[in-house]
């Protein structure tokens, strides 16, 4: 299994930011290398399902997942989505989505575990998603702050 955490600061309070998390931002989020057309989008609490297929090139594969867990206080709020039908070469799939109040600002902190169907496609998936995850920072500070 392998785990990476993203930390980014955005200039919002946490309010403003959980609620600009959502299906348009995912919909933002998505990295320009990988086709992906929306197929479901529940929301972010427990029991929600999200539906998509991703596409490289003409190869297309459905991603289903769930919401396994969601909490909301004053200064922290997360969700996590877990997979349940994923695509090859990917066997299990976790992150967490969560947000830190730091006053007028609030950290994103985004928790992935995984793992790939044997040693050499973990491994192989890891710069992957860290290319992802990467390009995620711009675009959450562009979307999500307020100043």
């Amino acid at each position: 299994m392998m785990q990476f955490t993203f930390i980014t600061r955005v200039d919002a309070n946490i309010d403003e930011v959980s609620r600009k998390f959502n299906k348009e931002l995912l919909l933002k989020l998505n990295p320009p290398f990988i086709k992906m057309n929306l197929l479901r989008y529940d929301g972010q609490h427990t029991g929600n399902r999200l539906s998509f297929q991703i596409g490289i090139g003409p190869m297309k594969q459905q991603w289903d997942g769930i919401i396994t867990a969601h909490r909301y206080t004053q200064k922290d709020w997360l969700f996590r989505d877990e997979g349940l039908k994923l695509p090859h070469p990917l066997k299990t799939w976790k992150h967490t989505h969560a947000l830190k109040s730091n006053g007028k600002q609030t950290m994103i902190i985004d928790r992935l575990k995984f793992e790939g169907l044997n040693p050499f496609f973990t491994a192989m998936l890891c710069l992957p998603f860290i290319l992802m995850f990467w390009m995620r920072k711009p675009l959450y500070k562009k979307h999500l702050s307020t100043r």
